[in-house]
């Protein structure tokens, strides 16, 4: 469920708004925003309903909420992976790379993997 309402302290940090907390109740006197007594705290603590805010400040407080896009990335088959790199090839580069394959195989591929890494310094 949506936050609905908000202590001055929770609109202080809001750009175009007050700063302070004793500007965001002499904002909200002077607008007649809709407000209660804050439940649980001692004292004059004033919160505002969602509605009665201004419409900036409405629309931060929406997005605020939203919870961040959650991303899935499915797993993805090795081969799918060679196939996909392999087609993004151009025509003569598939050609260099079926008859490296059918002359080193799969070993030769490995044993150039090691040494550009070893060339590079990466010995991971």
């Amino acid at each position: 469920m949506a936050k609905l309402w908000y202590s001055s302290k929770d609109l202080s940090s809001i750009e175009g708004l007050p700063s302070t907390m004793q500007g965001i109740n002499r904002k909200a006197r002077v607008e007649g925003w809709k407000s209660r007594k804050r439940s649980g705290v001692q004292g004059k603590a004033i919160e505002y309903h969602i509605d009665s805010l201004p419409d900036f400040v409405k629309s931060y407080l929406i997005n605020s909420q939203k919870q961040p896009a959650i991303y899935s990335i499915s797993p993805v088959e090795p081969l799918q992976i060679w196939v996909s790199a392999f087609l993004r090839l151009k025509t003569n580069e598939q050609e260099d790379v079926m008859a490296w394959l059918i002359r080193d195989g799969i070993t030769g591929l490995i044993h150039f993997i090691e040494a550009q890494k070893r060339k590079d310094g990466n010995n991971e």
